[in-house]
């Protein structure tokens, strides 16, 4: 029953939002998100992404969590990297909070320090692994906070990951699927009412 009811929200409800993810800047005449330009078979969902944003809109509504939270796919970039762009999109009466970069492995059988995760755009650094509580569903991988590298102020168009394997571990096959971003935004009290003043 618990899976009906996961894969009733994944598609049913959340998939439309999922299409629309990024799809609105914060600007004063933008209040509603609206579906992208380009074609809904060029999104590439994976597996993990549908099933992770499920696990975690489940656990903020248990935490009554008010944040507003987006989950993006990642592209591929040089070198086995992951990337997305540095300019994250919002809607009217968001403030950005928080951004993590989640790899979905299986958390019973892979810890952070099998993995190194490197930061490549726009500069080199590793990241570490964020192990506090969390909106964001626990089996839906490791999570790395990558906050500072969206905050403002930060150069560059790109943020980009390696993932690279520590000793006996395999690398991009402990991997279920490509990494990808979530991002927390606080909404601003009463922006409904305002915008459409």
């Amino acid at each position: 029953m618990s899976r009906y009811f996961n894969v009733l929200v994944c598609f049913g409800v959340l998939y439309p939002l999922l299409l629309a993810v990024g799809a609105v800047e914060c600007s004063e005449k933008e209040t509603l998100l609206k579906p992208r330009s380009d074609k809904a078979s060029d999104v590439n969902l994976t597996n993990c992404l549908l099933e992770c944003t499920g696990m975690t809109y489940i656990k903020k509504l248990q935490l009554q969590d008010h944040h507003n939270i987006r989950l993006q796919d990642s592209t591929e970039g040089d070198l086995g990297e992951r990337c997305w762009s540095a300019q994250l999109k919002c809607t009217i009466g968001e403030r950005f909070a928080l951004a993590y970069v989640v790899l979905p492995v299986d958390v019973s059988a892979v810890g952070p320090e099998q993995l190194e995760v490197k930061a490549t755009l726009p500069s080199v650094a590793t990241l570490l692994a964020h192990d506090h509580p969390s909106t964001i569903a626990d089996n839906c991988g490791l999570r790395y906070d990558v906050t500072p590298h969206f905050s403002a102020g930060r150069a560059g168009t790109s943020f980009c990951v390696q993932v690279v394997a520590r000793e006996d571990v395999l690398g991009d096959r402990v991997l279920r699927c490509p990494p990808f971003l979530v991002t927390l935004w606080h909404r601003e009290p009463d922006q409904h009412n305002q915008a459409g003043q």
